[in-house]
Order: structure tokens, then C-alpha cells, then sequence
């Protein structure tokens, strides 16, 4: 009888240590050192950033890699379009397709159309893991059940206002025009509006990602123009709100205060042809040190990073943007390692370096803080005042803004490319014609004509809605 406790005792305490192992993320799944299981991963990432990223999959399987029994390699497909259009081979089983990497870059659109080819990796995250990112980006990756984990997020972007300092001091100079009205939309509308007068008809502002506009302004006035609810979506397209819009970017801009030049609102920067722009932190990597307009002489300039604006009495909204990673449905083994890389890459050091090295933001909470970036900064002294502006910038927003993404639905990328050009296309349209002498300014500046576009976008979403 005492040998049968014993033993009952014995079997007792190896179930709680193999709990405890367990609860701890001492469970490896079937991993082994002496049969590396084999990870690949497409990605978009080029030049520096996509360097960055091969030394850093060197630097995992070096390390934990070589200590778990993982071995990763990484494959560039050029851009988001291309890793997707890969994925997509893969799936339909197209001539000549390559198989599946475990890994893929994707937006949350794409994501959410292969869904059931995607694992859910909070099966291999503790609790308390989970709660170490920023929250909103670990929810973007939920798509059907509260909890899932279907895009994991190794950085992130938003948007900030970055100027031409030099420039806009000397009309500051001569106007008094406050810089604190670059708080908000109607204050960048007075502001080009005086600068267009002061010029003598030079515009002043223009932004990159037209669709953030439009998406995150509709959110903040109280009406988003997407309004999913179990992937299914219904557009608003509340009247007061698109007027409010309308006259904060169309009217501006067929008055000539606004401008959409370049490929980037950056390039319109370095030619001259706005003063200030709004663009993602990333995309400010890119702004010009001078101002070549390829007529006067060229000359230095200083640039200014601030928030993004708000619609006045709004609360504060700011885009959240970038890509994640997604692990296609497998065998647990090859789940968990490629979680284990994809952890690896999200602590401190490592997603810092890749991160706040490429005017990405890092995606936890504690990581998100101007201390973190200091020292990060400290030890990488070839990183520019701008970049260190525009990284404390968006820290600053991550931490004081409320976050916005649209949530995924089918045909969710056709739409938002509908929102994205329609307004700014018609502006652009409008404001040749009225250079060109074939319509005056007051008839773009009517009521109906406004109705006009706001009618011709909801039947062109409606319509993709209808066939999609």
C-alpha cells in the first residue's frame, strides 16, 4: 500500500512539473537541436532595410536559432504586391507557384481573405507575452474569434506633419501666422490660405495616403466611412462629415493652396512646391536636406516635425499602419518555431535595431517610450536630428493618440484604393480645368457639385460591394 502512494505521489508531482513546463513556455513542441526544422519567410523589404533584416535572420539562427533547432531563411519579393500575388500562386496551385513559405509579410485585407490558411498564434503565447505589445496592433490580427492571433506585428508606422522649417519662418516672420495651428486641419487651411496671399500663389500643403485622410477624418467626426462588423461592411458616407472633408482638402486645393506634384508629398518639398506635407514616419526618412526647383539657386533648408493635425474639437486620431507577419497553418513544430523567430525578433534590442533604425516604430508597450529611444539613440549616433524628431514624434503619438486601422473585409483593399483617389483625383481634375479656363471656381465650390462626388463615391463602393 505504501509503494502504491509512493507511486501515486511520484505521478503526481511529474504531472504539476509538466504543467509548470508547460504554463512557463518550456514546451518546444517537438523542436531539436540535432533536426533543425526549416523556416522560410517572404518578405517585401529592400536597400537598407532589407540588409537589415538578412543580418538580423543571421544574427537568430546563430543564436536561438542554432539553440532550438530552427533555421531560417528569408526571401525578398520585391513589394507588398508581389509577396501577395505569390501567396495567392501558392494557394491556387498555379503552374510553376512556389510552395508556401511559413512566413509571410501581409496587410490585414489579405490576411483576412487566406484566413484559414493562417494559424492562430496565441496558441503559443503566454498571457502575459501578449500583454507586452501595444494593443491595438495585436487586435488587428483577430479576425473571427476574440484572442486570435492571426498577423503578428513586427513594426509599425503612423503619420506625422513634417515642414519646411526654414521657409516657414521667414513667412511667420513676416505674417505672425502661428505655428500652433498646425494642430489642426482647419488650421492648415487658414495657414495656406494666408500663405498662398503672402506668395503670391504658392501652395503651401499637401499629404501622402490620401485614403488615411478620409479614413481615420470620418472616424474622428463620428461616422467612419468603413463599418465592419463580422467582416461585413457597410459604407457611410455621412453627409456633414465628407463636407467637412471636402472643404478641408478639395476646397483648399482647387483654390491652389494645396498640391499634389511628386511621386511623394517629400519630393514636392525638395522642388519647392509646398512648405509642409503629412506622410508616414517612415516615409520622412526621405525628406530633403535642399530646395532645388530647377530655376532659382538651390538652397539649404531645416525641417520640423510635429503631430498630425485633429479636426478641432475632435479627439486626437492618428493612423496605425505597417505590414505584420503571418505563419500559414501547418504542424505544431513548424507553428511554434516560427513563432519562436518571430518572438525573437519583437524583444528589445532586436526590434529596436530594426525598428527605430528604418523610422519604424517598435511593438510593444515598454519599447514605446522616449527613454527606449534615447538609448537606442545614444549607441547609434548616425541616425539624423530629423529622424530622431520624427521617431520621438510618433512615440509621442502611439502613446497619446488613439490608434486606427479599418477593420478587414472582402474587397477591403479595392475599396480603400476607391476612397483613396477619389477626392484628391477630382480635385486634381478640377483644378486643371479651371487653369485651363473650361470651368470657373465658383462652380467647383457649389453644393451640387460636391453632392455630385459624394454620390459618384458611394455608387462606385456600392457597385464593388455589389460584384465583389
Amino acid at each position: 500500500m505504501k509503494i502504491f502512494k509512493n507511486l501515486l505521489m511520484s505521478v503526481a508531482v511529474c504531472s504539476m512539473l509538466i504543467a509548470c513546463v508547460a504554463c512557463s513556455g518550456g514546451n518546444d513542441h517537438g523542436l531539436n537541436p540535432g533536426s533543425p526544422t526549416p523556416v522560410t519567410i517572404w518578405h517585401y523589404y529592400n536597400g537598407a532595410l532589407g540588409s537589415t533584416f538578412d543580418e538580423m535572420v543571421t544574427d537568430f539562427n546563430n543564436t536561438l536559432g542554432k539553440e532550438k533547432g530552427i533555421v531560417v531563411s528569408a526571401k525578398s519579393k520585391g513589394s507588398i504586391a508581389g509577396v501577395e500575388e505569390a501567396i495567392r500562386a501558392s494557394i491556387d496551385g498555379e503552374i510553376g507557384a512556389e510552395a508556401l513559405p511559413q512566413i509571410f509579410s501581409v496587410y490585414s485585407d489579405t490576411a483576412y481573405s487566406v484566413k484559414d490558411k493562417i494559424a492562430d498564434l496565441s496558441n503559443y503565447l503566454t498571457a502575459s507575452q501578449i500583454k507586452e505589445f501595444v494593443p491595438s496592433y495585436i487586435e488587428e490580427g483577430g479576425f473571427e474569434k476574440e484572442g486570435e492571433i492571426k498577423m503578428f506585428p513586427i513594426a509599425k508606422s503612423t503619420e506625422v506633419l513634417a515642414i519646411n522649417k526654414t521657409d516657414w519662418d521667414k513667412f511667420s516672420e513676416k505674417t505672425g501666422a502661428d505655428v500652433k495651428k498646425f494642430a489642426t486641419w482647419e488650421g492648415i487651411t487658414e495657414l495656406s490660405e494666408q500663405y498662398y496671399a503672402w506668395s503670391g500663389g504658392k501652395a503651401f500643403f499637401g499629404r501622402d495616403a490620401f485614403a488615411n485622410y478620409m479614413l481615420v477624418g470620418s472616424k474622428q467626426l463620428g461616422k467612419p466611412v468603413f463599418e465592419v462588423e463580422n467582416g461585413q461592411v457597410t459604407f457611410q458616407l455621412d453627409s456633414e462629415v465628407m463636407r467637412k472633408l471636402w472643404d478641408n482638402y478639395y476646397v483648399p486645393y482647387v483654390k491652389g493652396w494645396f498640391k499634389h506634384g511628386g511621386k511623394f508629398r517629400t519630393d514636392d518639398i525638395k522642388s519647392g512646391a509646398i512648405v509642409a506635407c503629412v506622410g508616414s514616419t517612415s516615409g520622412v526618412t526621405y525628406f530633403p536636406e535642399n530646395v532645388d526647383n530647377n530655376k532659382d539657386p538651390e538652397y539649404a533648408i531645416q525641417g520640423m516635425i510635429l503631430p498630425l493635425p485633429n479636426f478641432a474639437g475632435t479627439e486626437k486620431y492618428a493612423v496605425q499602419q505597417g505590414a505584420g507577419m503571418a505563419v500559414v497553418r501547418s504542424d505544431e513544430k513548424t507553428e511554434y518555431a516560427s513563432t519562436v523567430f518571430l518572438r525573437w525578433f519583437s524583444e528589445k534590442d532586436n526590434n529596436l535595431k530594426y525598428s527605430l533604425g528604418s523610422g519604424y516604430l517598435p511593438v510593444k508597450k515598454d519599447l514605446n517610450t522616449e527613454e527606449a529611444a534615447k538609448e537606442y539613440f545614444t549607441d547609434n549616433i548616425e541616425i539624423s536630428a530629423l529622424m530622431k524628431s520624427t521617431l520621438y514624434t510618433g512615440i509621442e503619438i502611439v502613446n497619446n493618440y488613439t490608434l486606427y486601422t479599418t477593420l478587414p473585409f472582402d474587397c477591403g483593399t479595392e475599396a480603400r484604393e476607391i476612397v483613396n483617389t477619389s477626392m484628391i483625383d477630382k480635385a486634381v481634375e478640377d483644378f486643371a480645368a479651371i487653369e485651363n479656363g473650361k470651368v470657373t471656381l465658383q462652380q467647383c465650390l457649389t453644393v451640387g457639385h460636391f453632392e455630385e462626388w459624394l454620390k459618384a463615391l458611394g455608387a462606385s463602393l456600392e457597385n464593388l460591394k455589389d460584384n465583389g
